[in-house]
């Protein structure tokens, strides 16, 4: 597990294309573990983990949504405090249902649904140290991030991403640039995205710029008469100059063009 501060360390894995992480953060009397990728299997190092460094303290595990590659991992888990924000659960329940082909199947153990559900925020005292999950909406219907007050750290799930964001949540694109400026109220200093190495501020104007004017751009291509599958507008024209994106960034831009010309 690679450490990034006295206290905070992340378990990097592939997911499908996507580089991905999991997170712990010790407090005096808690280890937060901050989603559990794809299968308890890649939990394993965490596990073994808290098993050296967690002593006595209480395990809580914080899905910070209900898609695949953040959850399905949470039968590593058994016993403990599986906490989301409240449409979670449900969400859970309908993505492990589904029958988009891009949705890989629940993995034997089955995935364990949240046992403690909060709506718009979540706080646990645990001093030095006050951890905020904090309901952020845009990504997904129950996106949160995790929030360290004393270390300010920002564990953002997906509601930030690098190097673009993907859009997954219908009619979100509003909800999505109120979050964001939210987020710009914190005091932090370092965002820890699941997906993209961590960050400094920056990365919030970057997504929200994103997420506006690529909104803005298919909705004056479609007014203009372009189909969903004809829009010519490529990443580059989104993202700052020295923002280099693989084939795997490529297809999400792609589908965020499509996505956004379904909501124009």
């Amino acid at each position: 597990m690679e450490q990034l501060t006295a206290d905070i360390w992340v378990q990097r894995m592939d997911a499908g294309g996507f580089p991905t992480i999991a997170a712990v953060a010790l407090t005096p009397t808690r280890a937060f573990v901050i989603d559990t990728l794809m299968r308890p299997q890649d939990m394993s190092p965490v596990v073994e983990f808290l098993a050296e460094r967690a002593g006595g303290r209480r395990t809580v595990v914080v899905n910070t949504h209900h898609h695949w590659d953040h959850v399905y991992g949470n039968a590593a888990f058994p016993g403990v405090d599986l906490v989301a924000q409240r449409a979670c659960p449900r969400l859970i329940q309908a993505h492990g249902s589904t029958a988009n082909e891009s949705v890989p199947l629940q993995p034997p153990e089955g995935v364990p649904l949240p046992t403690i559900t909060f709506g718009d925020r979540l706080t646990y005292h645990d001093e030095p140290e006050t951890v905020h999950l904090i309901h952020t909406p845009g990504h997904s219907e129950d996106s949160l991030v995790v929030f360290l007050a004393g270390a300010r750290l920002l564990f953002a799930g997906d509601t930030l991403e690098w190097p673009l964001p993907n859009f997954t949540q219908r009619e979100g694109k509003d909800i999505w640039i109120h979050t964001l400026r939210q987020l710009k109220q914190l005091p932090v200093d370092l965002i820890v995205p699941s997906h993209g190495p961590a960050m400094g501020r920056a990365l919030i104007d970057a997504n929200e710029r994103y997420i506006s004017t690529v909104h803005e751009a298919v909705a004056a291509a479609k007014a203009a008469g372009a189909g969903r599958n004809d829009l010519d507008l490529p990443a580059a024209a989104f993202l700052g100059e020295d923002v280099v994106l693989d084939a795997v960034y490529e297809a999400a831009h792609r589908g965020n063009l499509v996505w956004a010309w379904d909501e124009a």
